[in-house]
Formats: structure tokens, sequence, C-alpha cells
């Protein structure tokens, strides 16, 4: 079991242990892995991972999610997600979410984990694993700028980041090449999607299906600022999709280029340019339907 001590301000670290102690109760031996850095992590996680691992929890946001995922892909070790942290979209996609110990535990231990897809980026830092959203432009920037808030914590940091990051954007110039061929494309925000939503509930790609070996991408060709407020706000419930500036393409693989930087489960992958591919069947975890 792995676990920010930070996340979901100080939750993850009590969840840690009472799911601990459940699993005690049922005689399964665990190994918890609680460190305040990602790189402290990745590293126990890695050591661990070089023994005999039956299953792996990620007690946490989206964060963790990603951390994890970046050593169980392709590995057929099951992944359970205990959402924990700010964002939980991983989670949410996976079915309700479900902070109950009890039924948490019985649910590893008495169902089966189904396999989805990840989407596999290699950039200027290499090979990086996502398993909800890629996404460049306005939202990038604004999640720059908040991650540079250390005083500011929760969402309100995202608020203040957009308000700050608004009156300076102007739309980027992407070259996007996908099978069909090679586009460039003025855009305020492209999202790559594996699943549904982003940024703790937006459903950026309403149809997303981390099953059915396609991204959905969403591209939001230029707009006023003014309309760019108006559009924003609907994606928390999917309502811009018919907007005449949203387009959305179903492709496997695309490379994304411009003088932009890219985020994935909300952590920064890196600047541009970028080639991006869906791994069918590349994770197993479970669901909480």
């Amino acid at each position: 079991m792995l676990a920010n001590p930070k996340s979901g301000t100080g939750k993850a670290a009590k969840y840690l242990e009472l799911i601990s102690e459940e699993l005690k109760k049922n005689h399964v031996q665990i190994v918890s892995i609680l460190a305040d850095s990602a790189e402290a992590t990745s590293k126990k996680l890695q050591e661990v991972l070089s023994g005999q691992v039956d299953a792996v929890m990620a007690i946490g946001g989206d964060g963790a999610v990603h951390l994890a995922i970046q050593e169980l892909a392709l590995s057929k070790i099951p992944l359970y997600v205990f959402p924990c942290g700010t964002g939980n979209d991983f989670a949410r996609t996976c079915g309700p979410l479900d902070l109950d110990v009890t039924r948490a535990v019985t649910r590893m231990l008495e169902t089966s984990p189904i396999e989805i897809d990840l989407g596999r980026t290699e950039s200027e830092i290499g090979t990086r694993w996502f398993g909800q959203v890629l996404s460049t432009g306005f939202d990038s920037l604004v999640n720059e700028r908040a991650n540079r808030f250390s005083f500011i914590k929760g969402q309100i940091k995202y608020t203040i980041a957009t308000l700050l990051e608004l009156p300076l954007f102007r739309p980027y110039r992407y070259e996007m090449v996908t099978p069909g061929g090679t586009r460039k494309i003025p855009a305020m925000l492209i999202a790559v999607a594996n699943g549904a939503s982003y940024g703790g509930g937006m459903l950026i790609c309403p149809s997303a299906d981390r099953r059915d070996g396609l991204f959905e991408v969403m591209v939001l060709h230029p707009v006023s600022k003014v309309e760019l407020l108006k559009v924003f706000p609907k994606v928390f419930k999917g309502k811009h999709v018919s907007h005449p500036a949203v387009e959305f393409i179903k492709v496997a693989k695309l490379t994304l280029e411009s003088n932009a930087i890219a985020y994935a489960d909300g952590e920064k992958i890196g600047s541009l340019p970028i080639n991006i591919e869906i791994v069918p069947k590349a994770l197993r975890v479970w669901e909480t339907r």
C-alpha cells in the first residue's frame, strides 16, 4: 500500500492505518509505503515490486495513482485506488467514490479486477504513462501557476491561478500528427482523454472510454476570453460538447508540437513535442460499481 501523507489534507495517512488494520484482520500480509516525496515513494515501490506482490493499493488522489501506474503498467499486478485525494478522477472513473474501509478490503479480496487502457507518452523526460487526461494549453498554464502557490491549499488556488493567467493568455499554434494526416491548429486547449474527467470531476471528454483502445481528443479552438469564461464552467457537467469552437477526434496515437507544456493526471509531463499512444489492456484495476 502506498500513500502520500499530505494527500487529502492528511486523510491518506489516517486511512492507511485503518486499511492496514482491516487487512491484518483478514490475515493479509502488507507492506506500507508512506513517503513525503514522489521520488522516495517511487524508489520504495520499485523495491517492493521486485519481490512477490499480489496487488497494490494507492491511498490518495490522482497523484498517487499516476505514481503507481508508472511501475504497474504492463505488469499484470492489479491496482486498487482508495480515493481520498483532491481530484480523484481516476477513482471516479472506476465507479462511485467509496471511503468505507471494510467494503474496500472486501472488494479487493472477493472480486476480480478488470483490464483498462493506459496512455503512454514519449517526450523530453522520457516515457510516462497516464490513466485519465493529458492536456496542453490554457489549463496547463493554470496548473503551472497554481503549483507555485505553496502557501495556498486546495481547489481555491486553481481559481486564483485561472484569474491571473486569463488576461495574459494567447492561443497556441499546434501541429497535430495523426494516422489521418497532419493539421496545423490554433487552439486554446487540447485534451487527450483516456478517461472522461480531470480536475476534480470536469467532464472534458464525456465519451472517453478506458476500454475501447482509443483516445478521445478535445480541441478548443480560439474564442474570446469572455467566451472562454463562459465555456469553461460548462465542462463540469460536459455541457461544452455542443459549442461551435469545440471539436472531438477519436485516435489511437498522435503527436503534438508547439511552444507549450503538457500535464497528465495533474502531473507535469514537460514541453512539447510529445508522442502519445494508447496501450490497450495495460493495467488491471478494481471497479467500485
